[in-house]
C-alpha cells in the first residue's frame, strides 16, 4: 500500500511540474523569440525564424531608437503613465475607502454604477470620450489623455480596492481615533500600509495598460511630439513590408521598464494576489 500511494504521490508531483513547465513555456518564450528575433538581420530572420541569432545585430537597437523616435515616445509615456497613477491611487484609494468604511445615501446605487463600467469595452466608449474630451480642451495634451485614462480605470481600481478595505478590521481605526487621529489621519497612517500590496496590483495592472495604451492615444494625440511608446511603434509596420528585427528590438526596448517594474515589485504583487483570493 505504501509503494501504491508513493507511487501516485510522485505520478501526481510530475503531472504538476510537468504543467507549471509548459505553462512557463508559453509564457516565457514569445518574449524569448522577440529579443532573438531583435538581434537577427532581415534575411537570418526568416531563414532561421525560430533558432538562435548566431551573430547578433545590436545595430537593430539604434536603428529602432532613431527611426521610431523612441526618446521622445519614451518621454511621453512616462509623463502619461506617472500622471495617470499620481490621479488614480489617491482617487481610487480615498473612493474605496468611503464606500467600504461609510454609510451615507446612494452608496449601493454609486457603487453599482461603478462596477458596470467594468462591463463596458473600452472600443464602445471611443468616440463619445473623444467628443467630451474635445469640448474640454483635452486632445492633443498628454496630460489630458492622463486624465481621461485615469477615469477610465477608477471602476477597476475601486473594485479591487474595497474588497482589501473590506477585509480590515474597523477596530484598528476605532483604536488610532481613541488615541487622538481624526478619521483621515487614521486612513493615512493606520489604513494604507496595509494595503500596499493591493496598490501594488492597482500600479502594476492599471500602470501597465497605461503603458501600453494604444486606442485613445491614436485618436487623442495628432502631433508627432507627443506621440507615445505604442504610436511609435507602429511605424515599423509598413504597407508592403515590416522590417520585423527593428520592430522586435522596438519592442524589446518598450517592454524592458514593466519587466524590471515587476522584477522589483513582485514580492509585494504576489502578495497582493494571494491575499485577494481570500478577500471579498
Amino acid at each position: 500500500m505504501k509503494s501504491r500511494h508513493s507511487a501516485r504521490s510522485a505520478i501526481s508531483t510530475i503531472l504538476i511540474w510537468a504543467v507549471l513547465i509548459f505553462f512557463l513555456v508559453i509564457t516565457i518564450y514569445p518574449v524569448i523569440w522577440m529579443i532573438f528575433g531583435s538581434l537577427k538581420d532581415t534575411s537570418t530572420f526568416y531563414l532561421n525564424i525560430w533558432g538562435f541569432p548566431k551573430e547578433p545585430v545590436w545595430h537593430n537597437y539604434i536603428g529602432a531608437w532613431e527611426y521610431g523616435d523612441l526618446g521622445t515616445t519614451y518621454i511621453n509615456t512616462i509623463i502619461v503613465t506617472g500622471v495617470f497613477l499620481l490621479i488614480l491611487l489617491p482617487v481610487n484609494c480615498c473612493a474605496a475607502y468611503t464606500i467600504a468604511r461609510m454609510d451615507f445615501r446612494f452608496k449601493k446605487a454609486i457603487y453599482t454604477f461603478l462596477l458596470i463600467g467594468l462591463m463596458i469595452p473600452g472600443g464602445v466608449l471611443g468616440m463619445p470620450t473623444y467628443s467630451v474630451a474635445l469640448k474640454l480642451g483635452l486632445v492633443n495634451n498628454l496630460l489630458g489623455l492622463s486624465l481621461v485614462l485615469a477615469g477610465q480605470a477608477i471602476s477597476f481600481g475601486v473594485f479591487l480596492l474595497r474588497a482589501f478595505f473590506v477585509s480590515l478590521p474597523k477596530s484598528l481605526e476605532e483604536a488610532a481615533m481613541i488615541d487622538g487621529c481624526n478619521r483621515f489621519s487614521a486612513f493615512a497612517r493606520i489604513i494604507l500600509p496595509l494595503i500596499k500590496p493591493a496598490i501594488m496590483i492597482q500600479v502594476v495592472f492599471s500602470g501597465l495598460n497605461t503603458w501600453n495604451e494604444y486606442f485613445l492615444s491614436n485618436l487623442m494625440l495628432r502631433t508627432d511630439n507627443l506621440k507615445t511608446l505604442p504610436l511609435g511603434i507602429i511605424k515599423f509596420i509598413g504597407e508592403y513590408s515590416t522590417d520585423y528585427p527593428q520592430m522586435f528590438a522596438a519592442l524589446t526596448i518598450s517592454t524592458l521598464p514593466m519587466i524590471i517594474v515587476y522584477i522589483l515589485a513582485q514580492k509585494q504583487f504576489i502578495t497582493g494576489l494571494t491575499a485577494g483570493a481570500t478577500k471579498g
